[in-house]
This record gives structure tokens, sequence and C-alpha cells, in this order.
């Protein structure tokens, strides 16, 4: 995993990715999440979905084009 995904550890979850970093992160847990629903581990896929769901509306958020003012 890069460097810059890690982020500090007293970073709050989920917020340690650099937004030109989002796509890659959000495509990154959706495998993560199908690799452990086909281990058994319904637990941990839940929890990368939760973390690709949140990387999603922050993109939405902040890489969406505010428009002229």
């Amino acid at each position: 995993m890069s460097i810059k995904l890690k982020g500090k550890p007293q970073s709050p979850e989920g917020s340690r990715v650099p937004t030109d970093l989002l796509p890659k992160a959000i495509r990154y847990e959706a495998a993560r999440a199908t690799v452990f629903e086909r281990q058994g581990k319904p637990d941990h896929a839940s929890e990368c979905l939760k973390l690709k769901r949140f990387y999603q509306r922050r993109a939405m958020e902040e890489c969406s084009d505010p428009g002229p003012t």
C-alpha cells in the first residue's frame, strides 16, 4: 500500500486518503470486501464496504465542480 494511503495514525478513520487517491481507495476497499466475503468473513467485508461508502461520499463532496459563482 502506498505511504500516502497510510496517513497519520492519529487521523480519523476514512480521512487518511488524499483527495487525489480516493478513486483508487474506493476500488481497493471494494476488492477487499469481495475477498473477505469469499473467505467467509462478513464482518471484515462490511467494514470495507463502510469505508468504500465513506470514500464515495467524500469523492462526491470534494471532487464535484461547484460551477461559476
